[in-house]
């Protein structure tokens, strides 16, 4: 190609030696190759599943039941579509497994006096509710009951009375239902207490029910026989003495169980206490379990359980890192065995064939489904691998590393992956749920949930291992937004429950040093980040921690001095018909210089200088009041174009026209996405949908094949006034490898002057182009450089020309001799003629009132006007009649005598 291409440059370089004769060969017609979408010169495929990134059987919850005399697991595993599984204890065998459908969650299960199990299942696609199962031990079949409360969100609580009603507690409004199993009916018991969205945990005793509350902690006390019908009353009062804090910050009562005539509730939040309530004396003992590291505890507290287990009047808890018995007449907490997780389940269970466990052994379930078998005489442990079936685990954060791998975390969170797309490998660690990531160096930031914690993985290593490295603080739970600044990181997050006020923190990997601002914006979280010049550009959601409502109206968008430790501004976005949208999210810097993102359907450009909304289009304006917490997340691609998923939509955005293209129409929410390279260097799109949330899907990305390098045009006004100057682009469609291209233009120099002809920044920055003229004849020729081959459709340049003779039918032809040629044209020795001339019309306007159309109102109109007073009217004088009366007549002449005197004036 040196000779073809040599052949280019001295032509851009001596622009007097152009000549027509330069290209040979005959026209060849663009025609897209392949299937797909093809936008911009490229061709987006359809959707493929590629991996199952994590798989594992993680559970929330776990009960001991029995069935056909043994004693049994019943757990529910975690999936896009949950199954509710038993596993027989003693030979940890996989009895059974049922599908739930439209069921991702169970935190909830409950044993009726005849057996029956009762699962809380919670739907979290599409509409979030909750929804009641029943599980026969002696049919072997699980049948959906229902929603107890439609509205409500989740069943977080079950428990049964001995009579084998079953009662729940929900998420929404805090709510207490009861299932009678005789009648089959629901009974709402409302909300109990006003303001408070969680019953977290439940408990029934002697015609009582207890509910614990949350996201500010509480216990009451509800009457649900018919002797105890009506009573309704909160028992909490000593609770914020007895935690040592006061009464609005009571966190959780998480759990809650009945062991004799005591009631255990465990309150979480920062906490981890264990408190004693006397259900014969109704009386909160002075007892308290909480953080401790005497006999080797580790000091984290008291951690969650199902179930618990007693025996010899002593009880066995999870505390401190421990299982720890708690004697119920001393109320001592000694831990035994070495143990850091909670107890999903618990019961006593006799394993003859197992050296070193007699008698009788505790059982639980952990999380991942193994069994742990605790001998607390002998304190030491067993565990038997998990029997469940897994199932893949949701998707929860995509993002590119920096090694190029796709880093991804799941909900519920135990497990996260790597996936590298250029060998298709893909590797799991322990992770937790992972809300925002962000490369730096060669390392990969996480921002965990819950607690706000910054967790990294250094990349170069074989083995990827999660290392903690500080917690954000400030009641920070989310860390959603993550972003690097120079040679910082930028972080923006949600607080926890209960809590208004998001803040930015800024960190400092050199150092480890990081500082927190929060509530930059009253009362809103920071979900949208970007860093130009010293200044972050951050935008808001109104919401904050669960359990919260909003206070504020609008999402806004801030300024931030990083120098100066400031807030520049703050304020909402000016663009029609957006109204008070709840979030503003994807800010990014575009190669342009300005700052982009997203709110609703709608993308907008931000000057960074003057903070005016310089351009903006309502993509999907049948999306409005969108977003809580998850932003988008925006990718400029190498070939220049937007890639984010602007209402939970796959959409390629191109930025200097606004013009865009939807992928994967079908899809019902795109969650997250990402854009990698694969063993080519070709970028893809990679993302998690809410169809199938546990494969992670790939749209291939490629060049869109054309014959030809790129067909030529002109794009332009169609109306010009006489002596103004008008700017016509020669654009490029279909571009395909562009190495060179000769425009030859017609232009009347009657009635354009050409002022300039410069190329656009996109061809400038690697290539280079020359124009000359001779009288109407224009020939305009741009080269690359190097090997640099252009497939970017748009201008390649802009004409300026000045109108100065009056036309209705002007035009600028752009004759089909101009060519273009590929950067393999030395080899294939194919060069691409237009063929036909592209003629963009333009009509040059002057003031009716210049009815002698020399581009200004003088006498001299009124002089010409005067002379065809009466005259007949026809195409050569029937723009004289100025008021379309059909007359050329006194008042005609009067228009043009007024357009004098005020230009006089």
């Amino acid at each position: 190609m040196r000779k073809l291409r040599s052949k280019w440059i001295m032509i851009a370089v001596l622009s007097c030696l152009i000549v027509s004769g330069m290209f040979s060969a005959a026209p060849a017609e663009a025609s897209p190759g392949g299937d797909g979408v093809t936008f911009k010169g490229r061709v987006f495929g359809d959707p493929e599943k590629i991996a199952t990134p994590i798989t594992k059987a993680g559970i929330s919850g776990a009960v001991v039941g029995e069935e056909d005399g043994k004693p049994v697991f019943y757990t529910s595993v975690n999936a896009e579509v949950a199954s509710f599984q038993i596993v027989d204890i003693r030979s940890n065998t996989l009895l059974r497994s049922f599908p739930m459908p439209g069921v991702q969650q169970a935190w909830a299960h409950a044993v009726a006096p005849d057996g029956t199990v009762y699962i809380g299942g919670i739907r979290t696609s599409g509409q979030t509710k909750g929804i009641l199962w029943k599980y026969s031990p002696a049919t072997k079949q699980i049948v959906e009951l229902g929603e107890p409360i439609p509205g409500e969100k989740s069943i977080w609580s079950l428990t049964v009375d001995d009579k084998g009603n079953v009662y729940g507690g929900t998420f929404q409004t805090g709510r207490v239902f009861k299932y009678d199993p005789v009648a089959g009916t629901f009974t709402d018991y409302g909300t109990m207490v006003p303001g408070q969205e969680y019953v977290r945990s439940i408990a029934y005793h002697d015609g009582y029910i207890y509910a614990g509350i949350g996201t500010v902690g509480d216990v009451v006390k509800l009457g649900v026989t018919e002797a105890t019908a009506g009573y309704k009353q909160s028992i909490g009062a000593e609770v914020p003495g007895l935690l040592g804090v006061s009464a609005a910050q009571v966190p959780f009562a998480y759990d809650m169980a009945v062991v004799g005539d005591l009631l255990l509730v465990k309150f979480q939040g920062d906490l981890y206490k264990l408190l004693f309530y006397d259900l014969k004396n109704g009386a909160w003992l002075p007892h308290v379990v909480g953080k401790d590291t005497e006999n080797g505890g580790t000091g984290v507290g008291v951690f969650n359980f199902a179930q618990l287990a007693a025996r010899d009047n002593k009880v066995y808890i999870p505390a401190n890192g421990h299982l720890t018995e708690l004697d119920l007449t001393t109320f001592q907490a000694t831990p035994l065995i070495r143990y850091g997780t909670s107890l999903r389940g618990a019961a006593w269970v006799s394993f003859d064939d197992l050296p070193g466990y007699p008698g009788q052994s505790l059982v639980s379930m952990k999380g991942n489904g193994e069994i742990a078998i605790f001998n607390v005489d002998a304190r030491t442990v067993y565990s038997m691998p998990s029997a469940l079936i897994g199932a893949p685990n949701p998707i929860h954060n995509i993002e590119v590393g920096p090694d190029g791998s796709l880093y991804m975390s799941a909900y519920p969170a135990g497990l996260g992956a790597v996936y590298d797309p250029r060998t298709a490998s893909l590797k799991n660690l322990i992770l937790e749920q992972a809300e925002g990531m962000v490369a730096y160096g060669t390392d990969m930031y996480m921002g965990i949930y819950p607690g706000g914690h910054v967790y990294k993985i250094d990349t170069t290593q074989s083995t990827p291992v999660a290392t903690r490295v500080f917690t954000i603080g400030e009641s920070q739970d989310r860390p959603y937004i993550m972003k690097t600044m120079g040679d910082k990181i930028m972080i923006g997050t949600i607080p926890g429950y209960g809590e208004l006020g998001g803040a930015l923190t800024i960190f400092d990997p050199s150092t480890g040093e990081h500082k927190v601002y929060r509530n930059i914006v009253q009362n809103q979280s920071i979900v949208g980040l970007a860093y130009k010049d010293g200044y972050i550009y951050g935008s808001t959601t109104i919401h904050g921690g669960l359990g919260t409502s909003a206070t504020e109206r609008s999402a806004k968008l801030f300024v931030w001095d990083v120098a100066n430790e400031r807030k520049v501004t703050e304020f909402a976005l000016d663009i029609p018909g957006i109204g008070q949208s709840p979030m503003i999210s994807g800010l990014t810097v575009g190669p342009d210089g300005n700052i982009w993102g997203g709110v609703d359907g709608i993308l907008f450009k931000m000057d960074p200088v003057t903070h005016e909304i310089l351009n903006y289009k309502n993509i999907y304006p049948d999306i409005t009041n969108y977003g809580m917490w998850r932003p988008y997340h925006p990718y400029w691609g190498k070939d220049g174009l937007l890639y984010i998923d602007l209402a939970d939509r796959i959409t390629v955005i191109d930025p200097r026209t606004l013009e865009f293209v939807r992928l994967f129409p079908e899809s019902l929410e795109v969650k997250f996405m990402a854009l990698a390279e694969d063993a080519s260097g070709q970028e893809q799109i990679y993302f998690a949908d809410a169809t199938d949330m546990g494969s992670l899907q790939r749209i291939s990305v490629t060049d869109a094949q054309y014959e030809r390098p790129g067909r030529l045009k002109l794009n332009g006004p169609d109306a010009v006034r006489l002596n103004e100057t008008i700017e016509v682009a020669l654009e490029l469609e279909q571009a395909n490898a562009l190495y060179g291209f000769k425009a030859e233009l017609a232009i009347d120099p009657a009635v354009w002057t050409i002022e300039s002809v410069t190329a656009s920044d996109d061809w400038q920055s690697n290539g280079y182009m020359t124009w000359s003229a001779d009288g109407g004849d224009v020939t305009i020729v741009g080269t690359r450089l190097g090997d640099n081959g252009y497939s970017l459709d748009g201008p390649l340049a802009k004409i300026r020309l000045t109108a100065k003779s009056y036309r209705d039918k002007a035009r600028l032809i752009l004759l089909g001799e101009s060519e273009t040629i590929r950067i393999d044209g030395d080899v294939t020795g194919v060069t691409h003629r237009l063929g036909s001339d592209f003629v963009w019309p333009v009509t040059i306007q002057t003031e009716k009132e210049d009815v002698n159309r020399d581009g200004v109102v003088t006498t001299d109109d009124l002089i010409s006007l005067a002379g065809r007073i009466g005259a007949a009217i026809d195409d050569s004088n029937r723009h004289m009649d100025l008021n379309r009366d059909g007359e050329i007549d006194i008042a005609d002449l009067g228009l043009v005598g007024s357009a004098v005197f005020e230009l006089r004036r």
